[in-house]
């Protein structure tokens, strides 16, 4: 029993002796980072140009950040600070020269705006570049058309029965005009839909094609809707009429009415009759290499969604008109 007190005693000494010398160690660190942020150190920091008061019809569009290096003297108090947060110096570009595509931030003009920024216990030694380009534009506002791009297979009988529709079908982008000016269509992202036998109505994301900060785009996704329908074949026979042909001959032809295949919805079918749909021969195409007359559908009803002749040649004979 008196083994282990005097074994617990002895575990308190070593671990106080310990704390004092971590203390001690501690304090010592301290003593000498004191004294060392005491000293003055000359030291190379870069600094961000950070524009600011630009005129609201401009952007800057240069891709990276403008940098100077300034190489300051002082106290590491004073410096530390440096190291701590990201440096940054804004600049005033009203103040600043320009020409058309350029506005020039100069050591000359801007040193003591520099010096300024500084504490005054911190000296500036030198800046590097005494010249920095900032690249500008004039901003710029432009509607650009949406292109749907849909890959779409229909379930058996069903089919679209209008164009697919983006809502909205275009958006409003805000950037510079040097780049706005190639841009002529923004496509949305590729939309695969299978074995479709309703409506579509699906939001899609826009294929951006530049995702930059120095464009603003009214909007980043579009709904992509269409009609879908169930579709049949039918078939209506349509009389032939011969255009332009002289007075003073007769032509006759075979057959006088021609089988037009089309394909409508099952709604729309039953309203579908031979009078909705005009086919025609035009007799100045005759020449002597042709045998036969070329029959044209010139006028179908717009509730169909597809028609064709099933036949593309008809024979004829002409003979003169007897007076």
């Amino acid at each position: 029993m008196i083994k282990k007190i005097k074994n617990i005693k002895s575990n308190i000494i070593q671990g106080k002796r310990l704390n004092v010398f971590v203390l001690f160690l501690s304090l010592s660190f301290l003593i000498s980072l004191l004294s060392k942020l005491s000293n003055t150190y000359t030291q190379t920091l870069q600094f961000e140009l950070q524009p600011t008061q630009i005129e609201s019809n401009e952007l800057i569009v240069s891709k990276r950040s403008k940098a100077i290096n300034v190489t300051l003297s002082g106290r590491g108090f004073e410096l530390l600070k440096y190291y701590i947060s990201e440096p940054v110096i804004d600049v005033d570009f009203s103040q600043l020269n320009k020409d058309k595509t350029h506005y020039y931030w100069t050591e000359r003009n801007q040193l003591e705006k520099i010096i300024n920024h500084f504490d005054a216990k911190i000296t500036v030694k030198a800046i590097n570049p005494d010249t920095v380009l900032f690249p500008y534009d004039h901003q710029f506002i432009k509607k650009i058309p949406v292109t749907v791009l849909i890959n779409t297979s229909f379930a058996v009988g069903y089919d679209l029965v209008n164009s697919y529709r983006a809502v909205p079908d275009s958006i409003t982008v805000i950037g510079p005009e040097s780049i706005l000016k190639s841009m002529t269509t923004v496509r949305t992202k590729l939309l695969n839909l299978d074995a479709v036998n309703s409506n579509i109505d699906q939001d899609v994301n826009l294929d951006l094609p530049i995702k930059s900060n120095q464009l603003k785009y009214s909007h980043q996704t579009v709904s992509i809707s269409a009609e879908v329908s169930k579709f049949t074949e039918g078939s209506v026979n349509v009389p032939v009429t011969i255009i332009n042909v002289p007075e003073a001959v007769n032509i006759n032809f075979f057959p006088k009415e021609i089988p037009v295949i089309f394909y409508a919805t099952l709604k729309a079918y039953n309203s579908i009759d031979a009078g909705d749909f005009s086919v025609e021969c035009d007799f100045n195409s005759l020449n002597i290499d042709n045998n036969y007359l070329n029959p044209v559908l010139v006028n179908q009803p717009i509730n169909i969604k597809t028609a064709k002749l099933k036949v593309t040649q008809l024979e004829y004979v002409i003979t003169p008109k007897n007076d």
